[in-house]
């Protein structure tokens, strides 16, 4: 009888890979291999990485500047109040109690009421003039009320018509606003704004053509590398991972110097900001990028080399096929 063949006790069926488990694989290794590629060339790479920082560097610098430039003017906002004479002969009852009906407005966040005493006493503390302001008979200072708007209530329009109720009322005299400066800001603001995002949208359209060119030459450095992967099979789709990933490491190394280039001309230009904001008796300070802002930037860079290189990618493919 014939003896039969039992398989080795160390010989074991291999499970069949999933498609997941396969693509994941795949990808890890064409991540591998492209991140060992960087350092075949390195001073190249880091010329392309530093010309992608500085594209990144200037609008998110910019951006920067114009949020802090824009809390400054919040907080000069808040600071800001608008004056607000009573006539002649109202009571200290009546400007009680305008001051209460006023400071229920939803768009007041403050009222002070001085009395005409008291507008003449800390006058003649700070004039200097007490011995001429005692022989008057009679007190020329009225009754004043200092308003503070809410934030939300402190554009230009919402100034405006704010101040036009206030004259309306009966006990009014005369409102005191300068509505000059405030224009000048939010006009500053308005247009830094557009000239910000104006060069943003350049300077994106400029990192897309480096991160496509560069995946070009490299895309033709490899032509009959490629050549050979297609007739042996090879789909478009496996031929761009690698040059993706390319495009992803590019993104990712830019965004890290941008980050450094932000981060030291922040620490450089804060000492004498902080001396010119304290000359104003402003508490500003110039603030860095924080945790949101970081990730935005590595967002944004990373998404604009994978933008470049996939447009870049796809068209070289197509060009190239075997005859």
């Amino acid at each position: 009888m014939a003896a039969t063949k039992h398989p080795p006790h160390n010989a074991s069926r291999t499970k069949p890979e999933s498609a997941g488990k396969r693509l994941l694989r795949e990808h890890k290794e064409v991540a591998v291999r492209s991140w060992r590629r960087l350092w075949l060339s390195p001073l190249a790479n880091l010329l392309t990485w530093l010309t992608l920082a500085i594209a990144i560097t200037l609008p998110a610098s910019l951006l920067l500047l114009l949020s802090q430039a824009q809390h400054l003017g919040q907080q000069l906002n808040q600071e800001h109040q608008m004056s607000v004479f009573l006539v002649p002969h109202a009571t200290l009852e009546q400007g009680q109690l305008l001051s209460q009906e006023i400071l229920a407005r939803p768009d007041i966040a403050n009222v002070t009421y001085i009395s005409a005493a008291q507008a003449l006493a800390s006058f003649k503390t700070n004039s200097g003039l007490a011995d001429i302001l005692g022989s008057l008979t009679d007190n020329p200072l009225p009754a004043t009320l200092l308003i503070a708007p809410e934030n939300t209530a402190q554009t230009p329009q919402a100034m405006s018509q704010l101040t036009q109720q206030l004259r309306q009322l009966t006990l009014v005299d005369q409102v005191l606003v300068n509505m000059a400066w405030l224009d000048r800001l939010h006009a500053i603001l308005a247009a830094s704004q557009r000239v910000t995002y104006s060069l943003a949208f350049l300077l994106a359209l400029g990192v897309l053509l480096v991160v496509g060119n560069t995946v070009r030459l490299q895309i033709e450095s490899r032509k009959q590398e490629i050549l050979v992967i297609k007739l042996v099979g090879g789909t478009d789709a496996y031929l761009r991972r690698p040059f993706l990933y390319a495009g992803f490491w590019a993104g990712l190394f830019a965004a890290l110097l941008a980050w450094i280039i932000i981060q030291l001309g922040v620490s450089y230009l804060h000492e004498p900001l902080l001396q010119l904001a304290q000359s104003y008796q402003s508490p500003w300070q110039l603030q860095g990028l924080g945790w949101v802002g970081s990730l935005m930037l590595l967002a944004t860079s990373c998404s604009l080399s994978l933008l470049g290189a996939s447009l870049a990618v796809g068209r070289q493919l197509r060009l190239i096929e075997p005859q």
